[in-house]
């Protein structure tokens, strides 16, 4: 991945994801194809799992984290974001691909939200590749604003736990390695969820790494010094013209892709794994990330 690019708080003109008229016509629209419509369309997945067996991306990082504990140098970070399991992907190729990222051996996973499209039954059907990932100090995720689309966000959420995964709902846990600790916090979506940023980080010490599904609570955990946080959402577009900016906008701050930087804190946007809309990427390969954090010089 390249440097962090500076981030500004600039709004972009007319996007008002959360209240917006055309937003909440999309999302209905965009709910209503995921539950009553791509299910029972056969052979979608045939699209997306050639998509995700021949451009599925690594990309990588080292990130300097002020005050990190020792015994976390050179710790190995999975971020996976928007899965999207459901009629776009089968379970034979996320199998697939979650081997080829566990080869990595990473030290935490993160799965960044949107685990499933919009059925709450899209997880259960998908356990053996989401049961394939596993990491020395643990799997955690946060919700996105497809797993509410399920209309049914804590049946889900406890389908995730009981599999093993810890949801970070408004919440922290310390990881502990060596005897020392790194906070790690998650925050519920931004859209559909209540996300609570002061609840997530009561307690915690710093640096703290935070999850969220959306990338645009950034700046407000800029102001709370969080240190990292790692996000998806935006899919970068997902189906881009070479040489135009983003043409499907998700962040209302230009939070497409990448690392941004505020301050002392840095963003890691991920372009994510899955689709949402049509079972098609296009000059936007689908990409999972491994960071290696580092202890800042003093």
């Amino acid at each position: 991945m390249a440097a962090p690019a500076p981030a500004e708080e600039r709004r972009r003109p007319l996007f008002r994801p959360r209240r917006g008229w055309f937003r909440r016509l999309e999302r209905a629209g965009s709910r209503w194809a995921a539950r009553k419509l791509f299910p029972w369309i056969p052979g979608l997945t045939l699209v997306y799992d050639g998509i995700l067996r021949r451009q599925l991306t690594l990309s990588e990082a080292e990130i300097e984290l002020p005050g990190l504990p020792p015994a976390f140098d050179g710790l190995r970070l999975l971020l996976v974001t928007d899965v999207h399991a459901g009629p776009f992907v089968s379970c034979r190729a996320l199998v697939r691909a979650f081997r080829h990222l566990m080869a990595l051996e990473p030290d935490l996973i993160l799965l960044g939200g949107d685990l499933t499209t919009g059925r709450v039954n899209e997880f259960a059907a998908n356990l053996e590749a989401f049961h394939l990932l596993q990491a020395p100090l643990g799997v955690f995720a946060v919700m996105g604003n497809h797993d509410y689309y399920n209309q049914r966000p804590d049946e889900l959420l406890r389908s995730i736990e009981a599999a093993g995964i810890p949801m970070l709902q408004n919440r922290s846990v310390e990881l502990r390695r060596n005897g020392q600790s790194l906070s790690l916090a998650g925050v519920d979506d931004a859209l559909l969820g209540q996300p609570d940023l002061a609840a997530a980080l009561a307690g915690t010490r710093p640096p703290v790494v935070l999850l969220s599904h959306n990338p645009d609570l950034f700046f407000d955990a800029a102001r709370a010094d969080v240190a990292l946080m790692l996000s998806g959402h935006t899919h970068a577009g997902q189906v881009r013209v070479p040489g135009l900016p983003v043409l499907v906008r998700q962040s209302r701050y230009r939070l497409d892709e990448g690392r941004f930087r505020s301050g002392c804190t840095e963003l890691v946007v991920s372009r994510g794994l899955g689709a949402v809309g049509v079972p098609l990427r296009a000059n936007c390969p689908p990409e999972a990330v491994l960071l290696r954090l580092r202890c800042a010089p003093v």
